[in-house]
């Protein structure tokens, strides 16, 4: 605890507090198993360990003793059972923080799966987890591209596909690859024998080049085989994914960027190093493949398919809870871009909370349907949004188009309204400091700042046709974001304030929703002494502290109802 402030590391240590601080110190115990990430299979199963740090307090509302995650630096420790991996980390003094992360069901890709709280005291074992309060239901977080007119890659398929109800059609894998035609003359070829009364379709492919493009609508109820005139009767067609859509070329999970953790046992270290390497292959490939190999199952991606897209994803887990997202991206072949979010959110859960609400920085009022909107003041979440909300400078809800919401944060509490008394918090995010989405360039790559559809899940935006409606080959993406829990309770006036490791920096940010005079807020203990800058300010808010942070924290001031900073601090990352 040498590097914790004398101050504080006193408090812990006499007599009172000997006992709280051992504990701390001893609740890492947990059991990594790594068979079923690097075994034969290229697939991964894991769960990234978050340490979270209790939510940036105020330095009122500081007691060390009594927020054992305030100023430790605890290694991080995992333990995995089959696909999924369990996290524990701190959360405040009542609940401990546990998140989960496998692998995505169809395309075998990393997967965010769900977060939970479960008593502080309590022993890390199947019984206290299936007991835990979850918060996050995030199975589908990992993020596809859209191009060609269809979601592909992440949890999803090509989603242009249909899967067709013959009771008793009688056809086998011999039948692979054959051709149909509808209705509308329209040609379809059977991909996947599902069952005995059940088949996958897909239309020819009427695209140019290397951009596919299908026929997503079966016409009429019968199906007329082009080689012989056998008909099927349909009785139910639907949309189906053809799975899977993802090549999977490496998944490794590192202990401090370098090792790779051992298969079983504790595993302790400063960060984890979650790395895929994946391609997106072109579903025209696939159809090709089936069609010209007929009557054999094929494999969707088998190496010699062509891929549209590669990408390489790292999820760095850090010990003051955030995941950090790096996402290098090359275009393979030509694409139509739809737009790309390289994050994307399911909402918080409720649950037993009375109060949900959604704070967006640098959103304004408006008014959608005869709905009145405030984002920016928090807006009530606790039910889904009639509509569809885009927000962009041509729904007019965002204050500048050059300078897009980046940050979109969620509180659960207890109470009513604006009022209530936030216990969860919960921050979607853009880097601000590298990468595409520093304000002067996501401006030039997209129009839209998010996207939330009537399910409530956030789907920020990167990348759309404002870079161009055609992405050339070769062309590269580079994306730096986060996710982040914290525990908002400890802050006396602040709304939320959180950090995160951003590179060579550590990136802070403060928000205000009431009028402070010189507020001090506790930056964590890597930043003390360091010099300050920052990164972006509202003109309502004041820092009083100048060129370096001191261990006592930094003091802020805000005229009228609304502020935030972003405050950033050389990080000697490793």
């Amino acid at each position: 605890m040498q590097n914790l402030p004398a101050k504080i590391t006193s408090h812990m240590m006499n007599s009172q507090d000997k006992k709280t601080c051992f504990t701390m110190r001893a609740l890492w115990v947990s059991t990594t198993q790594t068979h079923g990430f690097f075994g034969q299979r290229p697939a991964i199963s894991f769960v990234c360990a978050i340490w979270l740090l209790a939510g940036t307090l105020g330095a009122e509302a500081i007691k060390a003793a009594d927020n054992k995650s305030a100023f430790m630096k605890n290694k991080l420790e995992v333990f995995v059972k089959g696909d999924e991996t369990y996290v524990r980390s701190p959360f405040s003094k009542e609940q401990d923080l546990v998140r989960v992360i496998g692998k995505g069901p169809n395309n075998r890709q990393v997967n965010f799966s769900w977060t939970g709280l479960i008593p502080a005291g309590a022993s890390f074992d199947d019984k206290t987890v299936a007991g835990a309060t979850r918060i996050h239901n995030c199975g589908d977080d990992s993020t596809p591209w859209n191009i060609n007119s269809m979601y592909i890659g992440a949890n999803h398929g090509c989603s242009s596909s249909r899967e067709i109800t013959c009771t008793g059609h009688g056809l086998s894998t011999a039948d692979l690859g054959s051709e149909w035609t509808d209705g509308a003359r329209v040609k379809w070829y059977v991909m996947k024998i599902v069952d005995n009364d059940k088949l996958w379709l897909l239309s020819q492919n009427n695209g140019t080049g290397d951009i596919w493009k299908f026929t997503s609508t079966l016409t009429g109820t019968i199906l007329k085989r082009s080689s012989n005139g056998k008909t099927l009767q349909v009785q139910n067609n639907v949309m189906t994914q053809l799975y899977p859509a993802v090549r999977i070329l490496r998944q490794q999970c590192l202990k401090d960027g370098k090792m790779l953790l051992p298969a079983r046992g504790v595993t302790k270290c400063d960060f984890i190093d979650f790395v895929e390497e994946n391609e997106i292959v072109n579903p025209g490939a696939v159809l090709a493949d089936v069609i010209g190999n007929p009557g054999k199952k094929r494999d969707f991606v088998a190496a010699p398919l062509p891929a549209t897209i590669a990408n390489t994803i790292t999820y760095r887990i850090h010990p003051d809870g955030s995941t950090v997202i790096t996402y290098k991206a090359k275009v393979l072949q030509d694409l139509n871009i739809g737009y790309m979010g390289f994050i994307q959110s399911a909402p918080l859960s409720r649950g037993s909370y009375t109060s949900h609400r959604y704070y967006i920085p640098k959103a304004i009022p408006f008014v959608k349907n005869s709905v009145n909107y405030d984002f920016r003041a928090t807006q009530d979440f606790s039910k889904p949004v009639p509509v569809p909300l885009n927000f962009s400078e041509s729904d007019g809800d965002i204050e500048n188009p050059d300078n897009l919401p980046d940050r979109f944060i969620q509180l659960l509490g207890q109470g009513d309204g604006k009022t209530a008394r936030s216990k969860t918090g919960y921050a979607l995010g853009y880097s601000l400091v590298q990468g595409m989405t520093v304000p002067a360039k996501r401006k030039k790559h997209t129009k839209r700042a998010l996207f939330i559809h009537t399910s409530n899940k956030s789907y920020p935006s990167a990348l759309d046709a404002q870079f161009a409606p055609m992405i050339k080959a070769g062309t590269e993406f580079f994306c730096v974001a986060y996710r982040r829990y914290f525990n908002p309770e400890g802050l006396k006036n602040a709304t939320c304030a959180y950090w995160y490791n951003d590179g060579n920096n550590i990136v802070t940010y403060i928000d205000y929703h009431k009028s402070v005079a010189r507020d001090i807020v506790m930056l964590p203990p890597e930043c003390a002494g360091k010099n300050i800058t920052v990164v972006e300010r509202t003109p309502s808010l004041t820092l009083h502290t100048d060129k370096s942070v001191p261990a006592s924290g930094v003091s802020i001031s805000v005229k009228g109802d609304y502020g935030y900073i972003v405050i950033s601090t050389p990080y000697n990352s490793k």
